[in-house]
């Protein structure tokens, strides 16, 4: 059952900055959950999304597990699991994040 006090997932649009608290530090990037929404898997690959100035700065100074940060949602995509999407998170591109 959906947690009343969090936003469905329906409402989650690209290009939003949304407030994440890391959960885990990856060889890739990070993982993290979105605090303002109901239970969803998120990312930011590193890896990949390496040259965007955000994610530059972001990398420079990244927040420990646990550590709360704004995130913008970069893409929301399918999964395989439950609830059937993942977000592709990326930094800020001005700011600190």
């Amino acid at each position: 059952m959906a947690d009343p006090a969090r936003r469905p997932l329906s409402e989650l649009r690209e290009g939003e900055t949304v407030q994440a608290t890391i959960t885990g530090h990856q060889p890739w990037g990070l993982t993290a959950e979105l605090n303002e929404y109901e239970a969803v898997g998120a990312s930011l690959d590193i890896m990949r999304r390496g040259s965007e100035p955000g994610v530059q700065r972001f990398v420079q100074e990244l927040p420990p597990v646990g550590g709360i940060v704004d995130l913008v949602v970069g893409e929301v995509r399918t999964w395989h699991r439950e609830p059937g999407i993942w977000v592709d998170l990326t930094a800020p591109g001005h700011g600190r994040a």
